[in-house]
């Protein structure tokens, strides 16, 4: 069984409102998921300041990942140059754009995979 240990890293209310809204406009309800997600996921990049961020970073943010993943995020970081994890969860948090592939089951066709995204969204 894997341990499974916990990221958390610190926000200021402006930023945790960038990133929820970043959480929604990638599809995410539950901003663990999210950070999850992007923290995994985005590709690497050179990180650029987007100048100081107005108020204290009093909002914590977290998720839990296994170790492998963990490793996989650090690498991650250092693959883009940041200087440490909150920088790097922080950057990507606020700017990553989650990208997905969608397969079309071979039973069906591509519009009754729609119309079934569409009735699952409806029964919530």
């Amino acid at each position: 069984m894997h341990r499974t240990i916990n990221i958390s890293f610190n926000v200021t209310p402006a930023q945790k409102e960038t990133i929820e809204s970043r959480m929604s406009e990638n599809g995410f309800d539950d901003i663990s998921a999210y950070l999850k997600v992007i923290a995994l996921k985005t590709q690497t990049f050179t990180l650029i300041s987007a100048g100081a961020s107005m108020g204290e970073a009093s909002v914590e943010l977290g998720f839990k990942v296994t170790e492998s993943q963990k490793t996989k995020i650090e690498e991650k970081m250092k693959e883009s140059d940041c200087e440490n994890l909150t920088s790097y969860l922080q950057y990507v948090a606020m700017h990553a754009v989650v990208t997905a592939v969608v397969e079309v089951r071979s039973t069906g066709s591509f519009d009754a995979m729609l119309e079934r995204i569409a009735k699952s969204k409806a029964s919530r």
